[in-house]
Parts: C-alpha cells; structure tokens; sequence
C-alpha cells in the first residue's frame, strides 16, 4: 500500500495507516459489537469518515449457524447487522462497502459462472 500512496498519488504512506481504523471481529456478536463502537467512534470524532469497509460479512455466520435448522435465526440476525450498517451509512453519509464469500452452485452447472452469493439475503442494492 505505501508504494501505490507515494508513487500513484504523492501520499505519505505513514500518514494513511494514521487514517485507518482495523479491527478483527472473533465471533458474529463481536461484529456487531464492532460496528456499534464504530459508529460512535465515527459520531465522536470531529474528522469525517468517509468508508466503513466490513470485508466477508458471511464468514462469522456461516461457522456460527450451520444447516437449515439454523438458517432462519442466521438470516434474522444477519438482517438486523445489514440494517444498523445501512443506518450508519445514512446518518453519517459514508460509504458502507461490505464484502461476501461465494460458493458454486452445483444446481447451475451448464451455466459459464455458476457462482452465487453466500447467505442469498445480500442481494440487490441499498
């Protein structure tokens, strides 16, 4: 990243890992947990910020409920995360860029990509 800073951009590499926030969430609670400190970091800070980056959203949640008999809490509680991210990009304006695994769908299998998001209830756009 230093590299693409100063010879793409003219940046001080150092000065953007000061600008940046990293945390590792260790279970599906402490995600959330996570995105509640961040949005009050984000309110109390008088710098803006402009992105919330919540890299494999699904991950916590697929270890944490498995098969069907689980699936509805999963989708319940994944639903109410996407909501306070969603809340938290409108009441802040920033942008909230989450990301997702993937899985082959065996179902679709004369079809060029038969990849399909995990977790189905990410689909479509804010």
């Amino acid at each position: 990243m230093g590299e693409i800073a100063t010879k793409r951009f003219g940046l001080d590499p150092t000065q953007i890992l000061d600008n940046l926030l990293v945390a590792q969430a260790m279970t599906h609670e402490h995600q959330n947990e996570l995105i509640t400190m961040a949005a009050a970091k984000i309110a109390e800070d008088d710098e803006p910020y402009r992105v919330l980056i919540v890299d494999s959203i699904m991950g916590l949640y697929r270890v944490e409920f498995s098969g069907r008999g689980e699936l509805a809490e999963r989708q319940q509680k994944l639903g109410g995360h996407i909501h306070e991210l969603r809340k938290i990009a409108e009441e802040f304006n920033i942008a909230v860029v989450v990301t997702n695994q993937v899985t082959a769908d065996p179902g679709n299998m004369f079809v060029a990509d038969a990849k399909k998001p995990i977790g189905e209830l990410l689909g479509g756009a804010w």
